[in-house]
């Protein structure tokens, strides 16, 4: 039996370890599929929160290879820590937005991407296109929800569980954008742009005189192909400097996790020890750019600061 991690952005932790319903309608036979979640509830609403992700999902991505997973499924079309989990492990790791766009080539020549999200989150599309060089190929973006829906996305009832729940009227509305895609745009493909508009997909497919891709249930199959085949990335567009670099980014992260587990008994303090996560990994970037040490000053300040932060006893006078 071959075991799948499942990971996702996590803006909404359920304490469970079971993956969505599509995933387990389509999952083979000899394998186990579970949900490992974040231990940061992110959305990347722009890009210092899309930082926040793709830490997240490293780190939990990190925690499932080393749970014995025999591949990693970034259940997101944002494909947040897609290159730095294939840089550090040696198992295949899968992005749906990747995977999804590259289908979308095999079955024709333009293709759309439609979206429940709203413009705001535009950035995120085009930075993928062009990452994944298939700009050219893309025929538009089109959204669903305006920018101030944003805000009701901590509410019970919100635009993304009104299109989970069927809501009658958010299904038209991805059904006429599909078709202006279609009819304006001059798309031959669909490429649903969240993984959790996965539950109508089928419906949405059935209303639409093109392929509709799914990216949930195309990327994980996708993995499940390369765990078979015992195919993972190359190294040599993925080079890893071994167990350092995975044994760095575990202990930036390992205390800081901790800290902000649920068990925690200071909230303050655990969101800022995700802030020194965050810190911690710009100035690990930093270094890679600058191909040279941060200044000895820059560090006095950084662990100073990383001490203060971790122990909660000098910061008392704070609260």
């Amino acid at each position: 039996m071959k075991k799948i991690a499942v990971i996702g952005t996590g803006f909404r932790i359920t304490g469970s370890d079971i993956p969505p319903k599509e995933i387990l309608d389509i999952k083979g036979q000899n394998f186990d599929a579970k949900l490992i979640e974040t231990d940061l509830p992110s959305f990347p609403v722009n890009e210092i929160n899309r930082q926040i992700s793709e830490i997240a999902i490293v780190e939990a991505g990190l925690r499932a290879y080393q749970k014995g997973f025999d591949g990693i499924f970034i259940n997101t079309v944002g494909d947040y820590g897609l290159s730095s989990l294939r840089s550090a492990l040696d198992i295949p790791v899968v992005g749906a937005g990747q995977a999804s766009m590259y289908t979308a080539m095999q079955l024709g020549r333009k293709f759309s991407i439609v979206s429940i999200w709203p413009p705001k989150l535009k950035f995120i599309y085009e930075n993928l296109l062009n990452l994944y060089k298939v700009s050219t190929k893309c025929a538009s973006i089109r959204f669903i929800s305006e920018d101030n829906d944003l805000d009701t996305l901590s509410d019970e009832k919100n635009f993304v569980t009104e299109m989970r729940e069927g809501e009658i009227g958010q299904k038209e509305r991805i059904i006429e954008e599909c078709n202006k895609s279609i009819n304006k745009d001059g798309a031959d493909t669909i490429l649903l742009g969240c993984t959790c508009m996965s539950p109508i997909s089928y419906e949405i497919s059935n209303n639409i005189s093109v392929p509709v891709l799914n990216p949930m249930t195309l990327g994980y199959k996708n993995l499940e192909i390369l765990v078979t085949l015992n195919i993972s990335h190359s190294k040599k567009e993925y080079p890893s400097d071994g167990e350092i670099g995975l044994k760095q980014f575990s202990a930036m992260t390992k205390s800081f996790r901790e800290t902000f587990s649920t068990n925690s008994r200071n909230n303050k303090i655990r969101g800022s020890s995700w802030y020194i996560v965050i810190i911690s990994y710009f100035l690990y970037i930093s270094e890679l750019k600058l191909k040279e040490p941060l200044s000895e000053s820059h560090l006095h300040y950084y662990f100073f600061f990383t001490f203060l932060i971790t122990n909660p006893s000098p910061l008392k006078w704070l609260w």
